[in-house]
């Protein structure tokens, strides 16, 4: 079985309010982006929420997806991992995606897919231009270390980049929400259609 992760738990604390459910085009970021990792064939979408759980899920309703809920989220994202680590059960990988990031579409989630079942490297990472950010896919055995994060994923990319595939993604498809002026500039990408 194959899992994706979405890490949805944040504060927001740069944008001063929750992020995840602002709209962007007829849909919420949270909703879009959890919308579009469904559509990969995954075999099961685990969503990891923590800052206004209820509201993040009520977002969410009528997806198939499971949730966990991170209370330790103002620890940072290793405790969205641990956290996500902890609900994995039997599965033999997962790929990460983080919730703000609505220009990634399920084109480049299935590539990583694809990538990790027709290779099974130990992970698939994407770069963006010169910006090495998720989604990351990893394999099982890679588990136990991502448990002990602190932050985000890429010391365990580096220890393991001997048996990594790293997929080319367009620069302009890593954009993350987290001021204001993020998401203004995403409300007017998205409405001159680029």
């Amino acid at each position: 079985m194959v899992s994706a992760v979405v890490l949805a738990a944040g504060a927001s604390s740069r944008m001063g309010k929750q992020k995840l459910l602002l709209p962007l085009g007829d849909e919420t970021i949270v909703r879009r982006t959890v919308r579009q990792i469904c559509e990969t064939g995954v075999d099961e979408v685990l969503v990891i929420v923590g800052h206004e759980h209820e509201r993040v899920l009520e977002a969410l309703d009528g997806l198939s997806i499971r949730h966990a809920l991170n209370e330790k989220y103002q620890e940072g994202m290793g405790s969205s991992f641990r956290t996500a680590i902890e609900h994995l059960g039997n599965s033999e990988a997962a790929m990460f995606a983080l919730a703000d990031q609505p220009f990634v579409t399920t084109k480049e989630y299935r590539a990583v897919l694809d990538t990790f079942l027709q290779q099974a490297p130990a992970s698939v990472c994407v770069r963006y231009g010169d910006v090495i950010a998720p989604p990351h896919m990893f394999s099982k055995e890679l588990f136990p270390e991502l448990a002990r994060l602190e932050h985000g994923a890429r010391p365990v990319l580096e220890r393991h980049s001997d048996r990594r595939i790293v997929l080319q993604f367009p620069a302009e498809l890593l954009q993350d929400i987290d001021t204001p002026e993020d998401y203004e500039g995403a409300k007017r990408r998205l409405s001159s259609g680029r």
